[in-house]
């Protein structure tokens, strides 16, 4: 669903009252992220404060993909200024030459040594990094709950019902159906989607809630449609937090990175460029990470969080070890026949779904 909302400053609501004139107007910026609690976090941790600061009129929209991107830029009416994206869809939009490059002389010295050289590459910054892992309800009347795919799969050894992304969302249920199948982290990749898919032939007939949007799978969790699934730990996390009885296991959590871009032609594309030096700022970083338990890529926010409440990120170092780096590298290559692994991925989940 498409929300506006218009922020204004003192300034502005002088303009009104004695009338707007032509030239004075404030600046614009559309904000495009995933939805739901995440990005109601990265509005209010980052996205508002700037608005407010710098008297910008903000919309927000949700769903992003390289394809809506993509027809923006070649029909020369893009809409969209900052766009979050995954890593897959990162690497494709720079292969297809559909992102704006960063100016980083927007950002202050003291951010740039806070993130790490491969969090901010040409035409992107690394907006979160984030686990998805197993999501488990805790009122199930035993203290055991999976700790590996293959436990996740166990349908005996765990009934109940099932929660799993579909092989269209940004984040697939390929390289945890290959883990429950016994495939070694270090040999994810390539995807071997026959085995994938037939890994899932044994779990299909116990999930009951298929998502392409998180919110829905949590929320299955937290209502109790569902036992157990493959789901964000933020998202889970939070509600662990608001008191529903649900928990998040790191232990084989699949490691991901998303990245904060600017499309080609982007209409608002200095204000863009200004709300990624601020939002990559150690402050705004820690508040992000206060609300949701998701983590950003400078370093020094980390200082400005309870120690406790740390612990529970994916950056710590006690869950960072337990987790599987996934790389977007793979989904962005070409597969030789003219079609990237993404898409041929998305083919293979289309095909075996409709059976």
């Amino acid at each position: 669903m498409r929300k506006s909302l218009s922020i204004f400053g003192a300034a502005l609501a002088l303009a009104i009252a004695v009338g707007t004139q032509p030239g004075h107007a404030a600046d614009a910026l559309t904000f495009v992220s995933y939805g739901g609690s995440f990005q109601d976090a990265q509005e209010k941790a980052f996205v508002k404060p700037f608005a407010e600061a710098n008297n910008v009129q903000l919309t927000t929209d949700s769903g992003p993909t390289v394809a809506k991107i993509k027809a923006m830029v070649e029909a020369k009416n893009v809409q969209w200024d900052v766009v979050e994206v995954t890593e897959a869809d990162y690497l494709n939009l720079v292969r297809l030459g559909l992102l704006e490059k960063i100016d980083y002389s927007q950002f202050d010295a003291a951010t740039i040594k806070a993130i790490e050289p491969q969090f901010r590459p040409d035409y992107g910054v690394a907006a979160v990094m984030y686990s998805y892992g197993i999501g488990y309800r805790t009122d199930l009347g035993r203290s055991d709950h999976p700790i590996s795919y293959a436990e996740l799969w166990d349908t005996k050894k765990f009934p109940g019902p099932r929660a799993l992304p579909t092989g269209t969302f940004a984040n697939p249920p390929w390289e945890a159906a290959l883990l429950a199948d016994g495939v070694a982290p270090d040999k994810l990749y390539p995807i071997d989607f026959e085995r994938a898919t037939k890994s899932l032939d044994r779990i299909k007939p116990n999930v009951t809630v298929w998502f392409d949007n998180t919110a829905p799978g949590v929320q299955a969790l937290v209502s109790g449609d569902v036992d157990y699934g493959l789901m964000p730990n933020g998202r889970v996390l939070q509600s662990k937090s608001e008191g529903a009885p649900v928990d998040f296991e790191y232990g084989q959590a699949l490691l991901y990175v998303d990245y904060f871009v600017v499309p080609k032609g982007a209409p608002h594309k200095e204000a863009a460029m200004k709300l990624l030096a601020y939002a990559s700022q150690a402050k705004p970083s820690a508040e992000f990470m206060k609300q949701i338990q998701y983590s950003m890529p400078n370093t020094d926010a980390l200082q400005y969080l309870d120690p406790e409440y740390a612990k529970s990120l994916p950056s710590a170092p006690e869950n960072l070890h337990r987790q599987i780096p996934t790389t977007g590298e793979f989904y962005g290559e070409d597969s030789g026949n003219g079609q990237t692994w993404q898409q041929i991925s998305i083919d293979v989940w289309n095909k075996w779904y409709g059976q």
